[in-house]
């Protein structure tokens, strides 16, 4: 199955790395509302005669209660691909989850161990959903490309895991069974121009994120909800 995850932050002429205490100032500047259904129909293959079911939420925090409640229910089977269409990457990168050229490399029961003393928040509910095995492939459409502090966070990860497997080399047969818990998924990151998918998805999600976005981009709102059936 394939989820479409939808930020109301994307749709803006930059992004903010740090939320303040309420709504950004009007220096961002939101999309046109012809730029959006441009975006949504040629992009993201949306129509608004066929509308895709899915939730309007306030922060990525719902989205995550979203996908526990369809999976509860037998609507989203596991797992599923992801397509993650936000000016942020809302990963959290801890112990048990490396970055690795174009997969998320990951030790499930190391991961939920660092997780658990954490709450889920808007910057890292992926890295949870990823942990509970959900996430099959992820893919996250950008706003500007692939941010420099990435690039950084590769070279870090990477080192990471190249220690972890020496020492696992060291070890020989000792932490061969924690290898076996070892998995990985594709993760890949597009620059928006680039994105463009005629597969059909079967839900979305969009947060409003409104600790990210001015007030002018609620204008934005009802416009994205003509392509979506709310459930």
């Amino acid at each position: 199955m394939r989820f479409l995850d939808l930020d109301l932050d994307f749709f803006l002429d930059c992004t903010a790395y740090y939320s303040g205490n309420g709504r950004l100032t009007s220096n961002y500047k939101p999309w046109s509302t012809s730029k959006v259904r441009q975006f949504l129909e040629k992009r993201c293959g949306l129509s608004r005669n066929s509308p895709l079911p899915g939730r309007i939420l306030q922060t990525h925090s719902g989205v995550f209660d979203f996908w526990h409640t369809l999976i509860q229910s037998g609507n989203l089977r596991l797992p599923f691909d992801l397509i993650h269409i936000d000016a942020h990457p809302d990963i959290w990168v801890g112990d048990g989850l490396h970055l690795v050229s174009t997969f998320l490399h990951i030790n499930a029961e190391v991961l939920r161990t660092s997780l658990s003393k954490k709450s889920i928040l808007p910057g890292n509910y992926l890295t949870f959903a990823i942990a509970y095995g959900w996430i099959s492939s992820l893919l996250w459409v950008s706003l500007q490309g692939q941010p420099d502090y990435l690039y950084e966070l590769n070279g870090k990860m990477e080192s990471n895991l190249m220690q972890l497997r020496k020492r696992r080399a060291e070890s020989a047969g000792r932490e061969s069974d924690s290898a076996k818990d070892d998995l990985c998924i594709p993760f890949r990151i597009l620059f928006w121009q680039k994105f463009r998918t005629r597969e059909k998805f079967d839900y979305v999600a969009f947060s409003r994120s409104p600790d990210f976005t001015p007030l002018e981009s609620d204008a934005l709102i009802p416009v994205v909800e003509e392509y979506m059936k709310q459930i």
